[in-house]
C-alpha cells in the first residue's frame, strides 16, 4: 500500500470509518453487507474517488475483521492510494488512530483536507462530498447535515419542553478539516479526550475552531437497523 505515492501531492484524504461491530443490525457487520453489486464498505469510497480520483483513502477497520475488510478495500482501490489502519472500540478512537497514522507518515499538509466518513452512510451524493470538502478548504472545517423533520422536546429537571425544530439539524458525514486546523487541534486536544466527542465536528469545536454547517442530503442516511438497509437497497434500485 502507498507504493510509489508522492505525499507532497496529497490534497484530499478520505477516512472511511468502518471499525464498528454493527450490533444493532445483527448478523454480518453492516459494512460487509451488499448494496446492489458492492459492499457497503466501499460504496461511499467509489463516490469519493469519482470526485477526487487522485485522493488518498484511509480504511479504518476493527482488528476482528481487519483481513476481511482489507481484502475488499484492496480489490476496490489502487494500492498506491490506500492506507489501512486498525481502529478502536469507539468512533473517536478510530478517528484518533487514523490521524496518528497519517501524522506518522507526514501525509497531513497544512493545505490538504481530511474528510471523515461513516462507512454506514454509503449513499452520500458526490455533490455533498464536494461541497463539504470545498467549504473546509475555504473555511477550515465543515460538516454536512439536514434539517430535522420531526418535532423535538428537550428534557428538563421537571419534565420536558418543546423546542423549535427550525434551529436544529441532524449531523451527517463527511466531516472535513483542513490540514493546518487538524494538526493544531490534534496538538491541543485528543479526538478521544471526551466521550461527548461523537463526531469530528464536536472535537474541533471544543479545541477552539469554528465549524461551518453545509447542506447534506436526505439520502445520506446512516444504516443502523434492518429497516435502514431495506430503504438503502430500494434507493439503489430506483437510482
Amino acid at each position: 500500500m502507498l507504493r510509489g505515492y508522492a505525499p507532497d501531492f496529497v490534497k484530499v484524504i478520505w477516512v472511511q470509518l468502518a471499525a464498528g461491530s454493527g450490533q444493532r443490525l445483527g448478523g454480518t457487520p453492516k459494512q460487509f453487507r451488499r448494496l446492489g453489486r458492492k459492499p457497503i464498505l466501499t460504496y461511499a469510497i467509489d463516490t469519493f474517488l469519482s470526485v477526487y480520483p487522485d485522493g488518498l483513502v484511509v480504511g479504518v477497520l476493527s482488528l476482528t475483521h481487519y483481513q476481511r475488510g482489507k481484502r475488499l478495500l484492496e480489490k476496490a482501490i489502487p494500492s498506491a492510494q490506500l492506507l489501512v489502519v486498525v481502529g478502536g472500540a469507539e468512533r473517536q478512537d478510530s478517528t484518533m488512530a487514523a490521524i496518528a497514522r497519517l501524522k506518522e507518515l507526514d501525509l497531513i499538509k497544512p493545505e490538504s483536507v481530511v474528510a471523515f466518513h461513516d462507512a454506514a452512510r454509503p449513499l452520500v451524493p458526490a455533490e455533498v462530498i464536494k461541497r463539504t470538502i470545498t467549504t473546509a478548504q475555504e473555511k477550515g472545517a465543515a460538516v454536512c447535515g439536514w434539517p430535522v423533520r420531526f418535532s423535538l422536546r428537550r428534557l428538563t429537571e421537571t419534565g420536558s419542553e418543546a423546542v423549535p425544530r427550525r434551529l436544529y439539524w441532524e449531523v451527517q458525514t463527511p466531516q472535513a478539516i483542513r490540514g493546518d486546523i487538524l494538526l493544531a487541534a490534534y496538538e491541543k486536544l485528543s479526538p478521544n479526550a471526551q466521550p461527548d466527542f461523537t463526531d469530528e465536528g464536536s472535537w474541533i469545536e471544543s479545541a477552539g475552531y469554528p465549524v461551518t454547517l453545509v447542506a447534506g442530503h436526505p439520502h445520506n442516511l446512516k444504516i443502523t437497523y434492518e429497516s435502514d438497509l431495506l430503504l438503502a437497497r430500494l434507493l439503489v434500485k430506483s437510482a
